[in-house]
């Protein structure tokens, strides 16, 4: 290539494009999938390989044609396409264990087997205001908690302010600068 330009992508190799003697060559009956293939073609010596697919004919169109009725102004005023208020689907509360255990176990039943016959013949459900999620509130502080880490004892106690104080008094005071 001279001038430094780049090539034209390679397209994949066909049949009729194969010379007789080169490496590529069949004996027998030869296909284009066989030119195709990585494992059974061969490195052309002096040029770049071509791995690459073949494009669709002139006619192939790329993409998806989605048909619409497109009326203007007058359809889109006359049609609104508004959400659909949804109708509440009664959900179905969850299992209440305890107290289906705790009947289970005044019944007499301790077998897993015994247990799970219990379950199918009373189902106990969960109340509505004991599920409700807006029920439940953070627990009960104390007013006086203080949060967070402890402070040592020493940091506390007057003698570390007592220290403090005769350390600052034995340095002298700085100079206001000017």
């Amino acid at each position: 290539m001279a001038g430094g330009g780049t090539a034209a992508p390679r397209r994949p190799l066909t049949l009729p494009e194969v010379e007789p003697g080169s490496e590529n060559e069949r004996l027998g009956v030869a296909r284009d999938s066989m030119l195709r293939n990585p494992l059974i073609l061969k490195a052309e010596l002096g040029k770049p390989q071509r791995n690459c697919y073949t494009l669709p004919g002139f006619d192939f169109s790329y993409g998806l044609y989605v048909h619409r009725t497109d009326g203007g102004v007058p359809e889109a005023i006359g049609q609104w396409n508004t959400a659909k208020p949804r109708t509440g689907s009664v959900q179905k509360m969850p299992r209440d264990f305890i107290t289906m255990n705790r009947g289970a176990l005044k019944a007499g039943y301790t077998t897993a087997r015994e247990l799970n016959l219990y379950y199918k013949a009373k189902d106990i459900r969960c109340k509505d205001d004991e599920y409700n999620r807006f029920k439940r509130c953070p627990p009960k502080v104390p007013a006086d908690l203080t949060y967070g880490i402890t402070a040592r004892l020493g940091l506390i106690s007057v003698l570390f302010q007592t220290v403090t104080l005769v350390k600052r008094r034995s340095v002298p005071p700085i100079e206001k600068c000017l």
